[in-house]
């Protein structure tokens, strides 16, 4: 079942705390704990309780890998604060931009902003097959679907806010696109390989079987998905584009596949994975370097990202100082 927290992009997290009163050393409880300010922004606090009412499944993920008493694990405890840190940071985040969008007067009206969570709930719905899919995956992503609402009625705030202040003269030129283009041709460039297709098994002799099924003219797709026992299976047995001196594939596997000649399926190959059928299509023989139209696109989205990281860094650094933001990371 696909994971809903990808999707809405979520961080995960729990609580316990203590405190130093003159020289002793008191336990709180834990309504005390979470009532803890970890952080303020223009005055209003962010209490430990408020960060982990947001990742409220994370504490069960914990516990099972480190125990039910996460304070008794330096790993857990060390793991318990680091999730918390980067969940408390999110929130602080979106609390600031907020406050900068109420004050800029950008935030959407009710009814677009309906309109638009209505849609993005509708392609959330999209990915799952059946309603109990999707149901079971909000529950264990602690969501109900009027939680799931809310988070993406902020998202889509954050987004309006953004783009309407700090990204609101942002442009990429054709001439940005030549100019990286022209910086990182390498990147662009494809060293000599093939396209290359493999069914693995765990011995020679089902290696053999399968060979002697293409032999006879069977289909190299039909076999990969009846036999195969990796994860290219289910895509026809494909790898991918790969170089000759890729560094992450096996040598005898790459010193194999590049003996075959156009289309030329191998005998049984052995590696430290196991035996593999091989095929190769779409042999490149010398170094090409795409056009720069086949990778305009992607280049323009680098420079777009890299930039509005860039303008919403400097930006966000004084919203935080306009609006007075503290944390408390020994308070976590």
């Amino acid at each position: 079942m696909k994971n809903i927290k990808k999707l809405v992009s979520i961080a995960l997290i729990g609580v316990i705390g203590l405190s130093l009163s003159g020289c002793k050393m008191i336990q709180k409880t834990p309504e005390a704990v979470s009532k803890t300010a970890v952080a303020k922004v223009n005055g209003e606090k962010i209490t430990l309780g408020q960060v982990d009412e947001k990742i409220k499944s994370a504490i069960d993920q914990l516990k099972t890998q480190y125990g039910n008493d996460l304070e008794k694990s330096t790993d857990g405890k060390a793991a318990l604060k680091d999730q918390r840190k980067t969940q408390l940071e999110s929130m602080v985040q979106e609390k600031v931009i907020l406050k900068e969008g109420e004050k800029a007067n950008v935030l959407p009206s009710k009814t677009d902003l309906d309109k638009q969570v209505s849609d993005k709930l509708a392609d959330v719905k999209k990915v799952y097959k059946t309603d109990e899919e999707f149901n079971n995956a909000l529950k264990s992503a602690n969501f109900t679907v009027d939680s799931l609402k809310e988070y993406l009625g902020t998202q889509i705030k954050i987004d309006t806010i953004l783009n309407k202040t700090v990204f609101k003269d942002f442009s990429i030129t054709d001439a940005d696109i030549q100019k990286y283009y022209n910086e990182n041709k390498a990147q662009y460039t494809q060293q000599p390989g093939a396209n290359m297709f493999h069914i693995l098994v765990d011995s020679e002799d089902k290696a053999k079987s399968i060979k002697s099924e293409l032999d006879k003219g069977a289909k190299f797709e039909d076999l990969a998905a009846k036999y195969g026992t990796d994860g290219t299976k289910d895509q026809g047995g494909s790898l991918g584009y790969v170089a000759y001196d890729a560094q992450n594939f096996d040598k005898d596997f790459l010193a194999a596949a590049k003996k075959l000649k156009e289309g030329e399926i191998s005998g049984p190959v052995k590696t430290q994975y196991g035996w593999h059928i091989i095929k190769v299509t779409g042999i490149q023989s010398s170094s090409k370097t795409q056009e720069l139209s086949a990778v305009k696109d992607t280049i323009k989205q680098t420079l777009e990202t890299n930039k509005k990281n860039e303008l919403f860094k400097a930006k966000y650094d004084q919203w935080k100082k306009d609006l007075k933001v503290e944390t408390y990371e020994d308070k976590l």
